[in-house]
């Protein structure tokens, strides 16, 4: 009978899990690996090519980003960049393609949020970011501009070195490469969903739907859930989770790269924007919506756990009515509900979201793709009384829970990165910084 001993057991087979498989198995000498998904593959919810923007982000376009936040994800987009310059052709062309990206602006009010935004220290970050005027837009995206009235100001911060990232592939990849280190027993294990875990002299004990497994480190990328079972272990750092999931609008394709809208207010997810679709060339999709679901994935029963996730005490109830209270939060989250109704919220989104975009765009050529979209866990602060922009990590002895909202694809393997360095120092492993320097190394 095999062993059910582990030195590292990963709980979560999206992109984030399968990065964390990855740096380990290529750059340390671990020994013995598990990776313990609940659904039958890799990469069936969040990192999913229909559940997500397809965007590898690297903060030029994102408003709602800070200058601070806009380099890391430079950083981490690159760091994407230099893995999958390590593949074939053939297999980069599947999983990566290069497009055109810009923010736009509509109105006074966010023409000049843009202009301060440029002004302030972007364009040093990024200078390849250009700021294009109305008629500059019409040789770039001229469906943003034609039919739009010629007294509504329009600006935009455009690159050229936008990528859409096929993030499912991407995650298959890094498992794939994985497997190749055959000094290593490492093991996936499909269809198995973890139910409890506990601390066992220095050790963890994984109860799960086959049985129990033991292993020196645990990794959790489990999305929404990693707080879930952080808890179980009392460790988890005065977080709460809001979940925000919506669906897309698709129409036949209109733009020729992406286009970002710009965000208002501190909101920590992106407004609804117009994409290219790298499976389907054909289409424009448009969203993600954002509702607030009460459940922490798609797939699956999970009001429950969601119920779960939340401390029950006076501090986290204060936290989650000031957090909500926002005025824009409120706004979006009000519009984004009726985006979802039968009837009249085809005909909302239309007006408010598509034709802002591509004012040209016809009722009857827009429909709404429930099948796409996923749900995020949107962290909630309670020491700081407000949302945590990006990801987070929950660090518990030999334990690392993972917690990543959107757009978490596009850091998960600075994330697989940052995890596989502090595994190495827990278990006493050597990486083989040379093969790192060389392969993923950005200067």
């Amino acid at each position: 009978m095999e062993s059910r001993d582990y030195d590292l057991i990963i709980v979560g087979g999206g992109i984030t899990g399968a990065a964390v498989l990855y740096a380990v198995s290529a750059y340390t000498n671990i020994s013995r690996v598990l990776l313990i998904e609940k659904y039958e593959d890799i990469a069936t919810l969040n990192s999913n090519s229909r559940s997500n923007s397809q965007t590898l982000h690297f903060g030029d376009v994102e408003t709602n980003y800070t200058l601070k936040k806009a380099t890391e994800a430079k950083m981490e987009a690159n760091r994407v960049l230099r893995y999958i310059h390590l593949l074939e052709k053939g297999e980069q062309a599947r999983i990566i393609s290069k497009c055109q990206k810009m923010v736009l602006g509509v109105g006074d009010e966010e023409v000049e949020s843009l202009e301060k935004t440029y002004y302030s220290g972007i364009k040093r970050i990024f200078p390849g970011l250009k700021k294009v005027e109305r008629e500059g837009l019409s040789g770039i995206e001229p469906n943003t501009v034609r039919g739009r009235p010629a007294e509504e100001r329009i600006v935009a911060l455009v690159s050229d070195s936008g990528y859409m990232v096929d993030f499912e592939r991407l995650a298959r990849s890094f498992v794939s490469r994985a497997l190749r280190n055959k000094k290593a027993r490492i093991n996936l294990m499909f269809n198995t969903a973890v139910k409890s875990l506990r601390e066992v002299r220095k050790e963890y004990v994984l109860t799960t739907t086959k049985g129990e497994f033991r292993t020196k480190f645990v990794v959790f990328a489990t999305g929404s859930y990693s707080l879930l079972f952080a808890k179980m272990l009392d460790f988890d750092k005065n977080l709460s989770i809001i979940s925000i999931g919506g669906d897309y609008f698709i129409s036949k394709r209109m733009l020729n790269g992406k286009v970002y809208r710009v965000q208002k207010g501190g909101v920590p997810f992106a407004a609804v924007h117009a994409d290219p679709d790298i499976r389907n060339p054909d289409i424009t999709r448009y969203g993600p919506t954002a509702t607030m679901p009460l459940r922490l994935e798609k797939r699956g029963s999970t009001f429950f756990d969601y119920l779960r996730s939340f401390n029950y005490d006076i501090k986290t109830l204060e936290t989650l009515v000031k957090v909500v209270s926002n005025e824009d939060i409120i706004r979006i989250l009000e519009t984004n509900f009726v985006y979802g109704l039968p009837l009249i919220g085809k005909r909302w989104f239309f007006e408010n979201e598509a034709r802002k975009i591509v004012p040209t765009i016809k009722y009857e050529q827009l429909y709404h793709e429930r099948g796409m979209g996923g749900i995020r866990p949107q962290i909630v602060d309670e020491n700081t009384e407000s949302f945590f922009v990006g990801a987070s990590k929950l660090y518990d002895n030999n334990a690392i829970f993972n917690i990543t909202p959107s757009p978490g694809a596009s850091s998960s393997l600075e994330s697989g990165i940052e995890d596989m360095k502090y595994i190495a120092r827990a278990l006493g492993l050597r990486i083989d910084h040379k093969k790192f320097e060389a392969e993923l190394g950005i200067g």
